[in-house]
């Protein structure tokens, strides 16, 4: 018998991409669904959009609290064996469900199985893979389309997914580890795929059965800003899986939050002295606090807050010797 998927479609001012979502979700060649659409506070008609569907969906309003207070809401209401999320504005292929419940038949003991996909902007492909990094090499390389990996230490040195918008999970799962994180508001993902990682090998599916789609309206922003939405994000995400995790698993996080610190506060640096330097100076100092690591970001500030011919001076004044000091950490 198949077993029941309960969709969970989470709508937030997506009028426009209502009609597009659900007719995807509904034109899945898996069957046995039910489909619970919650409308996290929309402001514009998301609610008439979604009226149109009648019973075929069951509809859950509620007040705006994030994406991530909205997919627990449709976990409070589910009934199937698997959750699949699916983002107001992203589509699915038809078989989409089918092959990620041909997956969990094959290995149950996966914690997740993600589905790969393309993103797309004003109905163009934009970019081929939603699965990235060293996983998304592996399942390109593989002969077959379905794939097993054990991906913990992989996934706490880089976000390989995404969107939520590729994730089947199995009811048991969040059961036992528990819903999303309503701290979190873009990157809840990561920090939930983390500690899914930690206890259960993921199942990866090719193929391009995901369409993610990039708008200046969604909860990451602009294109060109979204970089430095996710970043803050990654780093609080990041820190909520270092309290849970193990001593060596605290190395790699520690170890990834000096790295990606530096990095960030670097390309802010030089954006803030092309163009704006009030925003750049305003992320600097969220930086200090989201990475605890102000002497990797402090420098930066200071340098930014310094005229440029004293930050050229320091770097020509700098001895090949320095291991610290404010020309070094300006250093490309």
């Amino acid at each position: 018998m198949n077993p029941l998927v309960s969709v969970i479609v989470t709508f937030y001012n997506h009028a426009p991409f209502v009609a597009a979502t659900l007719d995807s979700v509904f034109a899945q060649t898996y069957t046995n669904v039910e489909v619970i659409v919650v409308d996290d506070g929309s402001k514009d008609d998301t609610a008439a959009q979604c009226a149109q569907y009648g019973p075929r969906i069951r509809f859950v309003p509620r007040a705006n609290g994030g994406a991530s207070a909205a997919r627990n809401t449709g976990l409070a209401e589910a009934r199937g064996v698997y959750v699949a999320h699916l983002d107001g504005d992203d589509l699915w292929h038809p078989e989409k469900l089918a092959r990620q419940v041909e997956a969990a038949r094959r290995f149950p003991e996966a914690g997740v199985i993600i589905a790969d996909g393309y993103s797309f902007e004003d109905g163009m492909p934009d970019r081929p893979g939603l699965v990235g990094g060293e996983l998304g090499r592996r399942l390109n390389a593989a002969p077959e389309p379905i794939q097993r990996v054990d991906c913990y230490r992989t996934l706490l040195h880089h976000h390989c997914f995404y969107s939520p918008s590729q994730m089947m999970v199995p009811a048991a799962v969040y059961q036992a580890l528990g819903g999303w994180d309503e701290r979190l508001r873009v990157v809840a993902d990561i920090e939930l795929n983390l500690r899914i990682a930690a206890r259960h090998p993921f199942v990866l599916v090719r193929g391009d059965l995901v369409g993610y789609r990039v708008h200046s309206a969604s909860i990451s922003g602009p294109r060109q800003s979204r970089k430095y939405t996710w970043a803050l994000e990654t780093f609080e995400a990041l820190r909520i899986h270092h309290g849970r995790a193990d001593a060596g698993a605290r190395a790699l996080i520690a170890a990834r939050v000096a790295a990606e610190a530096r990095s960030v506060a670097r390309d802010v640096y030089y954006a803030g002295r092309r163009g704006d330097r009030g925003w750049a100076l305003g992320y600097l100092r969220r930086l200090v606090t989201v990475t605890r690591r102000p002497d990797l970001v402090l420098p930066f500030l200071l340098g930014l807050l310094l005229p440029q011919r004293l930050v050229t001076t320091a770097r020509r004044s700098r001895r090949p010797s320095s291991r610290s000091g404010l020309g070094r950490s300006l250093g490309a």
